[in-house]
């Protein structure tokens, strides 16, 4: 592959990277029209991109292709302000597109570390202590359920914040009927009494001493999904303290009843006002409709 081939195959595979974080090109005093817009010293070909955020070279030399970043301007850059990033072995003789590729996408990497926009991580809601709960202080809620859930379900914790990241707050519904159910179902499938015990010690510790969002979300979203398999829902007696009559009876009136699963499996979209109005609707039914 010819040299001008192979270094205008990385210019144009770093181009819109390097545009993306401000960086444009360098051209050398010198350059006419047609040529490659590079320097040539001692045997060191060099490609110089500068920008706001600073400064970056592409140095070709003694068989090694590098990057380089520097917080510093182009045009006042020195030797010194530069730091190496990437070197990758590269003999200009013998690349091919394989080649060219792993670079050109190393590299971009690399830009995209040093001078992409870094977004502060968003700290997850606390959770209410057991402490402050059992002094009767406050009450759990749905955020502490969400994150006692997936202390047993660590895998997840990427959902959970990425359901608090989207709606600004714990939709219980939502998560638990995407992602924890399943997870749930298929614990009290197995029915291994240390797994259950383990569950369901946490659901009935943030059932008691939770708010009453806290324990329709307990018995009607997580507890209800068991509507379809009395068996399932057997499993689960044993282990249940004081919402166990709320349990069958939430079930029931699910079993029976295809309007309110519907609302259950297919929430609304996010308006908080409905979704209260729907927590309404479901205590109602657990109520006696009264």
């Amino acid at each position: 592959m010819e040299f001008k081939t192979v270094i205008s195959m990385i210019m144009r595979g770093v181009e819109g990277t390097m545009n993306n974080n401000g960086f444009s090109v360098v051209v050398p005093n010198g350059t006419e029209k047609g040529d490659l817009a590079i320097t040539e010293k001692n045997g060191c070909t060099t490609i110089l991109y500068g920008g706001k955020k600073g400064s970056a070279k592409i140095e070709l030399f003694e068989g090694k292709i590098s990057l380089f970043c520097s917080v510093a301007e182009a045009e006042n850059a020195v030797e010194e302000d530069y730091k190496k990033v990437s070197t990758t072995l590269f003999n200009i003789e013998t690349v091919d597109d394989k080649d060219i590729r792993y670079v050109v996408n190393e590299f971009c990497d690399c830009i995209n570390d040093v001078y992409g926009k870094k977004e502060k991580s968003k700290k997850l809601p606390q959770p209410v202590s057991k402490a402050a709960a059992k002094s009767g202080a406050v009450y759990y809620d749905l955020v502490t359920l969400g994150s006692r859930f997936i202390q047993i379900y660590p895998d997840l914790r990427e959902a959970y914040k990425q359901n608090i990241e989207k709606y600004g707050e714990f939709l219980a519904d939502e998560f638990f009927t995407k992602y924890g159910n399943e997870c749930f179902r298929a614990t009290v499938k197995s029915n291994n009494p240390q797994q259950m015990k383990k569950l369901f010690n946490m659901l009935n510790e943030v059932y008691n001493d939770g708010t009453n969002q806290v324990q329709s979300v307990i018995v009607v979203t997580i507890l209800g999904s068991l509507y379809d398999d009395e068996t399932l829902l057997a499993n689960c007696v044993d282990y249940m303290d004081e919402m166990m009559l709320f349990v069958i009876e939430a079930n029931k009136i699910l079993r029976r009843s295809s309007s309110t699963r519907a609302k259950l499996e297919h929430p609304p979209l996010y308006k908080p006002k409905k979704r209260k109005k729907m927590g309404g609707f479901m205590a109602n039914q657990l109520n006696g409709g009264n």
